[in-house]
């Protein structure tokens, strides 16, 4: 899927236009100067705080917009940290547009799918065995508390609301931390998570009616066939909903389960 999203550089152009300030670029590594951030806090009449990602959060919940990690490039596909990514200046031009009186824009449809690497298989099998295992994995533990709190504290598939009980999954197994993105998991319950990593437990995006539908393998229908066809729980910001992509990598995975998906 291409992602036509616009240069750093081209929205800060239209950014500082925006606010009549003097056009800045991006430096080595499209690393954004520290002084565009804090330019347009000023302007806002925000205090200045260190860190560029840390700035930029600011600028965005202060329109009352969502700061997504993906804002931040730590967590972006491309690694790296200490900017803000091409989709963390889309959101800060749509703060400064709401603070001018304006409408947001809101996020190009191009990014809302996200697609695992192509060699992610290649990538996951030279990880060590640690780091495919969900409670020793670093970080987790935060990842967990951002998806929870998007999906409101419950499994997307029963509804269970003890999140003592729910963990993160991963669509697409997970290959390193460009696959923790919250397009390629779903909160589930233990046993579902379970279920799910085998293969016996699907979830299916339907073109027709637009939904997401839950599939019960035969094998496991005397215990969960109750979950057989039911919609699965979304996110209210349609932006974090799964990725069809990471959905049919993990059909594709487990079809030889599946007669007919």
């Amino acid at each position: 899927m291409t992602r036509s999203l616009p240069t750093k550089n081209q929205i800060m152009k239209e950014i500082t236009e925006l606010l009549g300030h003097s056009e800045i670029e991006t430096t080595v590594g499209s690393s954004i100067p520290s002084v565009f951030f804090s330019d347009i806090a000023a302007a806002m009449g925000l205090p200045i705080t260190s860190g560029m990602p840390s700035m930029a959060k600011r600028i965005i919940e202060n329109a009352g917009l969502v700061w997504m990690p993906e804002f931040s490039s730590e967590n972006a596909p491309s690694g790296g940290g200490g900017t803000v990514t091409t989709l963390g200046l889309i959101q800060i031009k749509n703060a400064v547009l709401i603070w001018l009186g304006h409408d947001s824009q809101g996020i190009p449809d191009q990014y809302l799918d996200w697609e695992p690497d192509p060699k992610w298989k290649e990538k996951r099998s030279k990880l060590p065995r640690n780091l495919t295992e969900v409670i020793e994995r670093p970080d987790a533990n935060e990842f967990r508390k951002y998806v929870l709190g998007i999906y409101n504290n419950t499994c997307a598939v029963s509804k269970f609301t003890a999140t003592q009980a729910i963990e993160v999954a991963h669509i697409v197994p997970y290959y390193g931390t460009e696959s923790d993105h919250i397009e390629n998991v779903i909160p589930l319950r233990t046993d579902l998570h379970k279920l799910f990593d085998k293969g016996l437990l699907n979830i299916i995006y339907s073109d027709r009616d637009k939904k997401y539908k839950v599939k019960v393998h035969d094998t496991i229908k005397n215990d969960y066939g109750n979950l057989h066809e039911t919609e699965l729980s979304l996110p209210s910001d349609e932006n974090f909903t799964p990725s069809r992509f990471a959905l049919n990598e993990h059909q594709e995975l487990f079809k030889h389960l599946w007669q007919v998906i």
